[in-house]
């Protein structure tokens, strides 16, 4: 009997950690919404947006959210046209939303909230970093859109840069609010979604760094536990390392593991790169040089493509010629397992030089590397006279 007891305490325990990650949506809607579709979403590939129609301008949503708290996206509809968005996070709990006036633009909106956290936070961090976003996504905006062929080399550079220096920015701004509100769970949630898993080029030094700043209970939080799991995976992954293997099909139809060349040659060079990277095409007349000269003394070097269509990768390698392994991150050609996930690949370029033990010896960004591979070209020559 004190058995059974005892499990029932355990399972009534569980039952009630998991039914604080459910929650309410209590909603009213102006009249000039009549019969609008509201649609709300979370940001987690988990979650199935849920969807409702207004009923006598009220409106009511029930769901389960992964952890304590997540960002979730609110939006009308009619007819298929969006009428207007809000954001705002939500926790377990019942929550209530009354909505005026909903537009495409968030500031412009006029909602009323009640029970949502991080009302002020979330505001402080948008007018923190808003503008930096504006600036980043703008000089994006046009980088990807020209028209390659009609302008030079220079001006496709001189705008990249202007890209990184504003991501730059935009990442000062977001570890400044992280800094600000060390104990909140909004600044977790933003370090996991704004700054892992978005486009900074960040090392892990420097991952780790913010991530002890959070207090103790955001790092015994299930969300402080997977981001301090996946930033020890990152560390496995330094230089001194030994790297896990993978499994790879060429361009050719021939299949590959990582640890093959590990007998045959002394070193291997991974290239990430795309056919719209234009920092990647840069550095493809080096590659060519590093080939020529260091084939014959046991360096191999493995191209690995992060295009997501055979298409625009099959293209780009007619047109540039690279005599090396040539290999492509999707399905056809990955095994089912993405290289860049196994490597923790996020931005490009990048290239990780391996020895015959299957140790990292070189990664251009935790190496500090120039444009000129000054730190590779130091290592290739010491190690293959």
């Amino acid at each position: 009997m004190k058995l059974e007891a005892k499990t029932i305490i355990i399972f009534l325990f569980c039952h009630l950690l998991t039914a604080q990650n459910k929650f309410t949506i209590s909603g009213s809607i102006s009249s000039q919404y009549k019969d609008a579709d509201i649609v709300l979403s979370i940001k987690n590939s988990g979650f199935i947006p849920i969807k409702t129609k207004e009923k006598k301008g009220q409106f009511y949503f029930t769901g389960e959210i992964k952890y304590d708290y997540e960002q979730a996206f609110l939006s009308v509809n009619r007819e298929n046209v969006n009428l207007g968005i809000t954001s705002f996070f939500i926790g377990g709990g019942n929550i209530k939303i009354d909505i005026q006036e909903i537009n495409k633009v968030d500031s412009l909106n006029n909602i009323h909230f009640s029970n949502v956290p991080f009302v002020k936070e979330k505001k402080i961090y948008e007018e923190m970093t808003t503008s930096y976003k504006d600036s980043s996504k703008l000089a994006f905006d046009i980088y990807s859109n020209l028209k390659r062929d009609k302008f030079k080399r220079y001006d496709k550079d001189s705008l990249w840069s202007i890209v990184s220096n504003s991501r730059k920015k935009l990442l000062a701004q977001k570890v400044k609010f992280m800094e600000l509100f060390p104990r909140e769970y909004i600044s977790l949630y933003y370090f996991d979604s704004e700054i892992i898993n978005s486009y900074h080029p960040i090392t892990v030094n420097e991952l780790n760094a913010i991530y002890t700043k959070f207090s103790t209970n955001l790092k015994e939080s299930e969300l402080g536990k997977s981001i301090g799991a996946y930033i020890k995976k990152k560390q496995s992954l330094t230089v001194g390392n030994t790297l896990p293997n993978f499994s790879f099909k060429s361009n050719k139809g021939e299949n590959f593991d990582l640890s093959s060349f590990h007998n045959n040659k002394k070193l291997v060079l991974l290239c990430f790169w795309g056919s719209s990277c234009a920092p990647c095409i840069k550095k493809i007349p080096t590659l060519k040089t590093l080939n020529e000269k260091y084939e014959t003394k046991d360096l191999q070097l493995i191209s690995i493509s992060l295009d997501s269509q055979a298409d625009s990768w099959f293209r780009s390698l007619k047109k540039y010629e690279m005599p090396w392994l040539q290999t492509c991150d999707i399905h056809d050609y990955n095994q089912g397992r993405s290289i860049g996930k196994i490597l923790d690949v996020n931005n490009m370029p990048q290239y990780f030089l391996i020895d015959n033990t299957g140790k990292l010896v070189y990664h251009n960004e935790q190496s500090n590397d120039d444009e000129n591979f000054t730190v590779l070209l130091k290592i290739l020559e010491s190690q293959l006279q």
